[in-house]
């Protein structure tokens, strides 16, 4: 496992070949006090013991895929269920999240680094070949991916940060969200979005066109927010191409975080079942609510809904999408 530190003094960005992972950002506050501002482990051992997933690059297919499989040219794949045994979750059990990535170019501003990945359990077809890019300007950090395949396959390759902008160990309910989606996909028990979904956000707390406080968003009586002990939900960004789609915001310490993407949705995951005591920064975090996970992606569950924005990837065609985290202080 190689770790590699991109940029100096006040800013710096930590990233393990495990994963392809963002293990730390250190940023300072209002009153340049620095500290960590994303999750993540003190040591290799921490982060392999660990069942969550923190900084991943999280595929091949981000997010659910419901059980009973999908269809690529009228043939099945059934990967395996590693969600509860009622989903595939992140790509399965030996997805790219739990790979470890050669390192392929690095300076002191830029890492990119390289998987060529086959599904042991032959749930999702390849051999898939993947590049991300990981570049630092200023105090915006990008991440670009790019993959080929070998066989026709279905491709949503994801980023799964944990933030907390405090720096410690408070929970997210004092952030300020606003993200430009004007639907979200509502989910049922297990997570699998409905067969209604996309619906309109209007009247729900899964509107967060205006800047609204998260824990605003969890006391509403939603049947949604109920079922899922929070916001565990994807939302669908308005507009397509490189765009900006969110801001998170902390008030007290005044860090700030855009996001900006050509993803078309946006996963909102509020760390409500989260009980992670090895995670070593912020201080104290890694317990319920200490972190919020902000996924740019493709429509989860889409191998499996035609009316979804298909995902296929095939031989000859290349998968591309780039978000940026552009931190402020304010």
């Amino acid at each position: 496992m190689e770790k590699v530190i991109l940029g100096r003094d006040d800013f710096t960005v930590e990233i393990w070949s495990r994963g392809a992972c963002v293990n730390d950002i250190c940023m300072p506050d209002r009153h340049g006090r620095i500290s960590s501002v994303v999750l993540g482990y003190a040591t290799e051992e921490d982060r392999i013991a660990s069942s969550g997933y923190f900084g991943e690059i999280v595929g091949p297919f981000g997010n659910r895929i419901a059980a009973g499989g999908y269809e690529i040219d009228g043939r099945r794949y059934t990967p395996d269920l590693n969600n509860n045994g009622v989903a595939t979750l992140h790509g399965g059990s030996h997805g790219f999240s739990y790979q470890d990535w050669e390192v392929a170019q690095v300076d002191d501003q830029s890492l990119t680094l390289s998987l060529s990945w086959s599904d042991p359990n032959e749930g999702f077809p390849g051999p898939i070949h993947v590049k991300v890019a990981y570049v630092l300007e200023g105090w915006s950090l990008t991440h670009k991916v790019i993959a080929t395949t070998e066989v026709p396959t279905v491709i949503s390759i994801v980023s799964h940060p944990y933030f907390n902008l405090s720096g410690g160990s408070e929970t997210i309910d004092g952030h300020l969200l606003q993200v430009g989606a004007s639907q979200y996909l509502p989910v049922n028990k297990n997570l699998i979005p409905l067969p209604e979904a996309p619906v309109a956000v209007d009247g729900t707390p899964f509107d967060f066109r205006g800047s609204r406080l998260l824990g605003e968003a969890f006391a509403e009586p939603d049947p949604q927010v109920i079922a899922t002990g929070g916001i565990d939900h994807a939302l669908i960004l308005n507009g397509s191409g490189m765009r900006q789609v969110a801001l998170l915001r902390h008030q007290e310490s005044g860090r700030e975080l855009i996001f900006h993407t050509d993803y078309p949705a946006l996963q909102i995951y509020t760390g409500h079942m989260m009980t992670n005591p090895r995670i070593s920064h912020p201080e104290g975090a890694g317990g319920k609510g200490t972190g919020i996970a902000l996924e740019t992606e493709e429509y989860p569950d889409a191998p499996r809904r035609p009316d979804f924005p298909s995902t296929i990837l095939r031989p000859g065609e290349e998968y591309c999408r780039t978000t940026t985290w552009e931190f402020r202080v304010g």
